[in-house]
């Protein structure tokens, strides 16, 4: 059975931007086998996309006869997606995603949140927002307990001075 290299090489490869997969196919090993590896290295290809994953995992876990991925293609899904990666501090945001969050963020401030309704053919619904939604830029489900510190800025919408100073510091970057 073929193995994979010692950590330093890894480590270059990974920092090379060598994907999971170039990886596996050069030592003939699966991709799950290089995602093990560099989890127990600590190194994460996708930490922003995996929290934001986390925090919508948090909502409406997946179970069986459920299965909430099967939503997170959507427009909406991935405006929520690119607004809680800019939220919780992605460097690695195209402009294309940095306008999806900001358009995200405009329509929150529109006095609705997002809601998950996989009944509707939408999936997600912008609703009208209640008190008990405070700035949250979704309706989190009864029942489930609100993430704390960063995981719960994500999904909450920013000081306007802060979402201000955002753009303008990106505009000046470009």
């Amino acid at each position: 059975m073929a193995k994979l290299p010692d950590n330093e090489t890894l480590r270059r490869f990974f920092r090379e931007g060598l994907s999971d997969k170039e990886i596996a196919k050069a030592y003939d090993v699966s991709v799950q086998a290089v995602n093990q590896r560099f989890s127990k290295m600590g190194l994460e290809r996708k930490p922003w996309m995996n929290t934001a994953t986390a925090i919508l995992n948090a909502a409406w876990p997946t179970t069986d006869g459920f299965k909430r991925s099967e939503f997170t293609h959507l427009n909406r899904a991935r405006e929520l997606f690119a607004f809680m990666r800019w939220r919780l501090g992605d460097p690695t945001l195209t402009e294309k995603q940095m306008y999806m969050a900001r358009r995200f963020e405009s329509q929150a401030r529109e006095g609705v949140v997002l809601e998950f309704a996989p009944e509707t053919k939408s999936r997600w619904v912008w609703v009208p927002r209640q008190e008990s939604d405070g700035d949250l830029v979704l309706r989190w489900p009864a029942g489930r307990e609100l993430p704390k510190g960063p995981h719960l800025a994500a999904i909450t919408l920013p000081e306007v001075t802060e979402s201000v100073a955002a753009r303008e510091g990106e505009a000046t970057s470009q």
